[in-house]
């Protein structure tokens, strides 16, 4: 089977990572992979902030599910995806750079799990500069990166009856 086939088919979401960080040569080519990811009228309106400093991540854990509780999953690295303000296809352009990453992170041999507590939350976006999230964006999604801690999730059984074929 084609190698690129089988890592879609293989990649699974990872909830529970080691505390080692990630090299910076698989950061970046996880974040190449994003913004060379398809976007609306290839207008780039995104931004990629990968927060790294557990104070930070510890901040803001705390802001968004309070304390004792990681939404993230205590990742090591983890990547919020922001979007300019107003624009006309943020969840699609989030969607397809979030899942360059996490096919970029599979193929590295990292896992990722894309974690949505922050997107949609508009009471948080005025809150985020101090995380590197410019002015006139706001967060459309996150994604938690690291080594996996244990098994690889196993192959899951899809849904029944979710795909139709209409030929002549």
């Amino acid at each position: 089977m084609n190698s690129i086939i089988e890592s879609l088919l293989s990649r699974r979401s990872v909830r529970t990572f080691t505390d080692k960080q990630i090299s910076d040569e698989d950061l970046d080519l996880i974040v190449q992979a994003a913004i060379l990811a398809p976007n609306g009228r290839n207008q780039e309106p995104w931004h990629f902030t990968a927060l790294q400093d557990p104070g930070k991540l510890k901040m803001l854990d705390e802001l968004v599910v309070g304390k004792g509780d990681s939404f993230f999953y205590n990742a090591p690295t983890l990547i919020l995806v922001s979007i300019q303000e107003g624009n006309a296809y943020e969840k699609e352009d989030t969607a397809c750079a979030l899942t360059n990453m996490m096919q970029a992170a599979h193929a590295l041999g990292l896992g990722s799990v894309w974690c949505n507590r922050i997107n949609g939350n508009h009471e948080l976006d005025t809150k985020l500069t101090q995380f590197g999230i410019p002015q006139g964006y706001r967060v459309t999604g996150t994604l938690a990166v690291g080594h996996p801690k244990g098994d690889y999730p196993a192959k899951r059984i899809p849904k029944q009856g979710t795909i139709t074929i209409v030929r002549s």
